[in-house]
């Protein structure tokens, strides 16, 4: 079933959100608020190319060595973690990222959704995987942190979003009330762990990559971009933004 398209899935969510029921949005932020392109270049090209590179006498053995490991720490914490990838292959992984800084861009429409989210007085929470020093580097250059309320790295409650205690533990850091809390993330994995703990409306993204593949799901409602959850947005702070009236 296709829930972009009725005819084929009569049963499917909209993908307007009713925003009459909805106080806080969680946002993913590779993939979804930042363009994934960064992020598949460097994880697919540059250090398979430079572990690789450090391992000359046997370089197919070297990439077979790190694409078990990525396996096996795919949707775990390790996955996201800078000091495993240091410590694994060697390599200064900040550094490295450095030097594809110039792909790290917002998403088209991400400004402009975050600023009308804040004059409607919905609250705006970064929810990501990504290690605190990741997130550090990319708020400097993009300043994402300045257009949210609430910034939370899964290695602050060590556990990763595809986790079902990161929902639970996120209620210690960014309390929520999960009926009246959306969702928008790439990753369907971390998307189906919410949807356990409850979270009432669920996004993905069509797009993570601007550049790349665009992704399918027969279980969730897939964005085409962030300008889609603009329709019925309260131009103003209404009373669902208004927690007096929750």
């Amino acid at each position: 079933m296709d829930p972009q398209n009725p005819e084929k899935n009569p049963h499917a969510p909209a993908l307007a959100v009713d925003w009459s029921r909805i106080d806080t949005v969680l946002f993913d932020m590779d993939g979804t608020l930042l363009d994934l392109h960064f992020d598949n270049r460097f994880w697919r090209e540059l250090i398979p190319r430079e572990y690789i590179r450090c391992q000359p006498d046997d370089p197919e053995c070297a990439r077979r060595r790190l694409e078990d490991e990525m396996q096996r720490v795919r949707g775990k914490l390790e996955w996201y973690c800078v000091d495993h990838w240091t410590r694994f292959t060697g390599l200064d992984i900040l550094g490295l990222k450095r030097e594809l800084a110039h792909h790290i861009a917002l998403k088209p429409h991400a400004d402009a959704l975050l600023a009308a989210l804040q004059r409607a007085g919905r609250r705006r929470v970064l929810v990501t995987n990504a290690h605190p020093q990741v997130y550090a580097f990319k708020h400097q250059l993009t300043r994402i942190g300045d257009r949210l309320d609430t910034i939370v790295s899964a290695h602050d409650l060590d556990c990763a979003k595809e986790e079902a205690a990161f929902w639970e533990r996120l209620q210690r850091v960014a309390p929520h009330d999960p009926e009246r809390t959306l969702l928008v993330d790439d990753n369907l994995l971390a998307l189906a762990s919410a949807a356990g703990a409850g979270i009432a409306e669920l996004r993905g993204m069509r797009y993570p990559d601007e550049r790349g593949d665009p992704m399918h799901s027969e279980d969730f409602v897939l964005l085409e971009s962030l300008a889609d959850l603009m329709s019925g947005l309260p131009a103003a702070r209404d009373r669902a933004g208004d927690p007096a009236a929750t």
